[in-house]
C-alpha cells in the first residue's frame, strides 16, 4: 500500500513539474496553395547534360578556385496566367566539405577536392537543397527560359585528376 501511495505521489509531482516546464512561446502558421495546373517543363529541359569542360588540376591554384561558368537553361511552357514568378530548387548529393556545392559522384577514380557550384541567372550561388532567392518572371503567352550557370569549384588545396561528374534534380516553386 505504501509503495502504491508513493508511486501516486511521484506521478502527481511529475505531472505538475512537467506542466510547469512547458509554456507557449508563439505560433507558427503555414500557408500555401495547391495549384490546379502548373507550367510544363519542356522535354529538352527534363533530362539534360551540361558539359563543364576539361581542366588541368593545376588550374585550381587555391581552395575556392573556380572554372569558367557554363550556362544551361530550364524552359517552362504553357504557364497559367495566375503564375507570374518561379524559383528553382536543386537537390542532389551535397559536397562533404561545402554543403552548398554539388558533390562529384563518388566512384572509383573520380576527381577529388572539387565540386560543382550552381548559380542563378545573375551568377549568385544557389545552395543545394534550398529554394534560391532569385525569382524568374513567368509569362503565359511565351515559353519561359530560366537561365542558370554551373562551374567547378575547388574544395581543397589539392585537386586530383579524374572524371568530375554529378547529377541533380530540380523542382519549380511558384509564387
Amino acid at each position: 500500500m505504501k509503495k502504491n501511495l508513493i508511486a501516486v505521489v511521484v506521478a502527481a509531482i511529475s505531472a505538475v513539474s512537467a506542466s510547469n516546464a512547458m509554456a507557449t512561446a508563439g505560433t507558427v502558421n503555414f500557408t500555401g496553395i495547391i495549384l490546379d495546373a502548373a507550367c510544363t517543363v519542356d522535354v529538352a529541359s527534363q533530362n539534360q547534360t551540361v558539359p563543364l569542360g576539361s581542366y588541368n588540376k593545376s588550374e585550381f591554384t587555391a581552395q575556392g578556385a573556380v572554372t569558367a561558368a557554363k550556362q544551361f537553361s530550364i524552359v517552362l511552357k504553357n504557364c497559367p496566367e495566375a503564375l507570374t514568378q518561379a524559383h528553382v530548387r536543386f537537390d542532389g548529393q551535397p559536397d562533404l566539405t561545402d554543403s552548398t556545392l554539388l558533390a562529384i559522384d563518388n566512384v572509383s577514380g573520380s576527381a577529388t577536392g572539387v565540386a560543382i557550384n550552381l548559380m542563378s541567372a545573375d551568377k549568385l550561388q544557389l545552395p543545394m537543397h534550398g529554394e534560391n532567392g532569385y525569382s524568374y518572371a513567368l509569362s503565359s503567352t511565351v515559353d519561359n527560359t530560366l537561365d542558370f550557370y554551373a562551374q567547378y569549384k575547388s574544395t581543397a588545396l589539392t585537386v586530383t585528376a579524374g572524371p568530375a561528374n554529378a547529377s541533380t534534380t530540380f523542382s519549380v516553386v511558384y509564387n
